[in-house]
């Protein structure tokens, strides 16, 4: 664990009344006058909402992490930047003020990927908003405690109703947003380094998700025009590319039948990924030295996290949610079952046979077709040389084979899994 630049008093109780005054003041004197039962109902629900971080526990639970618990996870992960100095400009933005992480939300790991950023930069563990239904058996308790801010979805999320029918009201819903965008307000305001996932929800079928968070980004800016010259909020557009999301299929299930996946532990999910990243082990054949193609042959399944440059709002005031959205989607990468996966989709007959008559030169005519028709910026410099994108086509054929989702002679198996990662270019 590297030192943290900055230090953060926290003061759970003290925020918490600090946070209900004003949410009194907007909103439950108007519209709840002298009603008891809904005092009681939001304060529970700021409890709920309210993180009960411990630095104790957070140190040894990292430790554990780190070299038992979720050690597969952490090797894979390669951390990169925009461009060169990003890490000391996101540090320096830490202790000027407070650092507000806009990642791409893919998979319940992705919280752990950015906690994995923010020790390698030396930055203080943020705050992260989740569903509130991921707070089961252990992880009710243990998630306060690692600095999460749980979100009640009955509430929030219109595919869920609350068995209270006085929760269950228009009115209500309104309130408890006032009373979110309170508590982050409050923290950003007070250098408690957040982050928010853009999208609200993960992708069920692979592609990128539209920025939907619009009133907490506006209430960072306001909260930024009140702080005037002194502090200022920065962005870090965190853009994550996982070779493998633990959770795919059952993603998959969900968007194809319309449901909505049942609620799980987070900390059952981190195990699991575990397991999957611990088990999943292709044999890749390559030739060229490229770091990207490096990647999967020394790590097998790398998870790219690229941090963005930094965006102050303090210094850009008329920065735009979209904005800032387009720079994480800037920096993901285009990783080679990807590539093959949209590949084999636009001609699964002919590629399928031109592999097994030629292997991978069969393949390279139409590979360096789909690559001109990909944005430059997603493609990594592996991707221009014939015999980097070579030992693309191999790693992305022996993944797919590997995970059964296509077989040796590259018929397609499982189409679904095929079209989730191919969705995947829709950038």
């Amino acid at each position: 664990m590297k030192r943290r630049v900055k230090r953060i008093a926290y003061n759970r109780r003290r925020d918490n009344q600090t946070v209900f005054d004003r949410f009194r003041e907007r909103y439950l004197d108007r519209y709840y006058p002298d009603c008891r039962q809904a005092e009681l109902s939001f304060r529970h629900d700021l409890k709920k909402l309210s993180a009960n971080f411990s630095k104790l526990f957070f140190f040894q639970y990292s430790l554990f992490s780190e070299y038992r618990f979720h050690k597969s996870i952490y090797r894979s992960i390669r951390i990169l930047t925009e461009k060169a100095g990003v890490e000391d400009r996101i540090r320096q933005a830490s202790l000027n003020g407070t650092l507000f992480y806009l990642p791409n939300h893919q998979a319940h790991i992705d919280s752990l990927v950015v906690s994995w950023l923010a020790s390698n930069l030396g930055v203080p563990q943020p705050l992260f908003c989740a569903w509130s239904t991921l707070a089961k058996r252990r992880s009710a308790y243990l998630m306060p405690m690692v600095n999460a801010c749980l979100l009640n979805r009955e509430i929030m999320d219109h595919r869920f109703r609350s068995a209270d029918p006085f929760r269950n009201t228009r009115k209500y819903r309104v309130g408890y947003k006032i009373l979110l965008n309170e508590y982050l307000n409050h923290m950003l305001a007070g250098g408690v380094d957040t982050l928010v996932y853009p999208e609200a929800t993960r992708s069920y079928s692979g592609a990128v998700g539209e920025a939907r968070i619009k009133g907490i980004f506006k209430g960072a800016r306001m909260v930024q025009q009140e702080l005037g010259a002194g502090k200022s909020i920065t962005v870090v557009p965190v853009s994550i590319s996982y070779s493998l999301v633990p959770e795919a299929e059952q993603l998959i299930h969900s968007h194809y039948t319309g449901s909505v996946m049942p609620p799980s532990s987070l900390f059952h999910d981190f195990t699991f990924a575990e397991q999957v990243y611990r088990t999943f082990r292709p044999d890749y054949q390559t030739k060229t030295c490229f770091p990207f193609i490096k990647a999967f042959s020394e790590y097998h399944v790398p998870i790219f996290c690229v941090a963005g440059d930094p965006i102050s709002l303090k210094d850009h005031p008329e920065t735009t949610l979209e904005a800032c959205f387009e720079a994480v989607k800037r920096n993901l990468k285009i990783l080679p079952h990807y590539f093959m996966a949209r590949l084999l989709l636009s001609d699964p007959p002919g590629h399928a046979r031109q592999w097994t008559q030629s292997g991978i030169e069969g393949l390279m005519k139409p590979a360096q077709q789909l690559r001109d028709t990909l944005k430059s910026a997603n493609l990594d410099e592996a991707f221009s040389d014939d015999a980097g994108l070579a030992d693309i086509i191999s790693i992305g054929m022996e993944f797919l084979k590997n995970g059964g989702y296509i077989s040796a002679d590259a018929q397609i198996v499982n189409k679904p899994v095929i079209e989730y990662y191919s969705n995947k270019l829709l950038l």
